[in-house]
């Protein structure tokens, strides 16, 4: 019974992703044409999500001291309805640092999310299946959110038009929906065992050294990801010179293929190390980002983002899942406040560069993220042979 109602509350959590998920996928890639549209320039969206990113990341530090005694689920609820609120408010606040605390609201709960959700589904389930379940969910909510709306853009019934706000009232509402699941959730938690205290917690987690080097990769791979992707539909649709509905097509092709391609290398990749995954994975996406910078081209720099987009979904069980799945659910939360607030500090960093590399040239931009793409590479052959040793130990 206690087996089958841990699948029942894995199920359920399930759902809860895949709504959140959707409406992450319509609001995080339509709301930098919403503020472009509101007036924001390039610039000034690079430096809102900067900042959003970096207050993220401080919030989960705070958050990081109270995790021996924190109720996830409670977490989680709480930034649903932060976020569907900032949402909610949105359509009817004209003031511009009101605007802006707003989306800063909407993006922190986003992170917090992101960080509660796998903590709260190891209490249900730590096994493979369960992880690359969440990966699929979570990509495939989101693809169906952006190419949902893309095609519906501009879509006109009498008066009713499809634009940049009916993308937030769908995101809200689903939200919403997922909130309703959430609230009949009963986690597993309050059925564990006491957690360690926070300097027990410090002291399991920072004794390995694979740990402390792989949050420093955390931090690094996301500044180069940041680069890219923070501002993926502003490069698309100003820069590469794609419409709307064009760059959503494009978007979701791109995941799709990943999609299919991190089927295929699931099945057939089980003997890979973390080292070759990450070749594979981060050392194609690095020769696509600096080949852009030399050839200088719309093409190769359309190849570069299609490249990007197709390597950020393969293999994510061997670069991330093997160094998250070592660590023991009660101390899941405090980790992955300590990653995320990495992962959010690195995508802060990376969507303020960006802002700067654009004022220079796309090309430049792909020249950033290049480099520091090959530094991360570098790294992860170190965690191979690290994560290698403690599996032989």
């Amino acid at each position: 019974m206690k087996k089958e109602a841990k699948k029942t509350n894995e199920n359920i959590l399930m759902i809860v992703l895949a709504f959140m998920s959707f409406s992450v996928g319509v609001w995080s890639n339509y709301r930098q044409l919403w503020l472009q549209e509101a007036g924001f320039n390039v610039t000034e969206i690079s430096k809102i999500l900067s900042v959003a990113l970096v207050c993220s990341s401080i919030i989960c530090l705070i958050m990081t001291f109270f995790s021996a005694k924190i109720k996830i689920k409670n977490i989680m609820v709480l930034s649903f309805i932060f976020r569907s609120v900032s949402m909610i408010a949105l359509f009817f606040v004209e003031n511009i640092y009101a605007v802006k605390l707003l989306i800063l609201l909407g993006i922190m709960c986003e992170v917090i999310f992101n960080i509660t959700f796998y903590p709260l589904l190891t209490f249900e389930s730590k096994s493979d299946e369960a992880f690359q379940r969440k990966t699929i969910i979570n990509y495939f909510g989101k693809d169906i959110g952006i190419v949902g709306c893309g095609l519906l853009m501009g879509f006109s019934i009498g008066k009713f038009v499809f634009d940049y706000n009916t993308c937030l009232l769908i995101a809200t509402i689903t939200s919403i929906v997922g909130l309703v699941y959430l609230i009949k959730f009963k986690s597993s938690q309050d059925l564990a065992k006491n957690p360690s205290t926070l300097f027990s917690q410090f002291k399991d987690i920072f004794s390995l050294k694979l740990n402390r080097i792989f949050l420093l990769n955390q931090l690094i791979m996301n500044i180069s990801y940041g680069i890219v992707f923070d501002l993926i539909m502003i490069i698309l649709t100003t820069y590469i010179g794609f419409d709307v509905a064009f760059t959503s097509v494009f978007i979701i092709v791109c995941n799709m293929l990943g999609t299919v391609l991190s089927a295929v290398f699931n099945k057939y990749s089980s003997n890979y190390s973390i080292g070759v995954s990450s070749l594979i994975k981060f050392g194609i996406r690095a020769i696509g980002y600096i080949v852009a910078f030399l050839v200088n081209t719309r093409l190769w720099f359309i190849i570069a983002i299609v490249i990007g987009y197709i390597t950020s979904r393969i293999l994510e069980d061997k670069v991330t899942g093997k160094f998250l799945q070592i660590v023991d659910e009660n101390n899941q939360l405090f980790y992955g406040n300590v990653r995320y607030f990495i992962i959010s500090l690195g995508e802060g960093i990376g969507a303020f560069i960006a802002g700067i590399l654009l004022s220079i040239s796309l090309r430049f931009l792909f020249f950033g993220a290049g480099v520091i793409t090959i530094m991360q590479t570098i790294i992860m052959l170190d965690l191979s042979k690290l994560r290698k040793s403690i599996k032989d130990a």
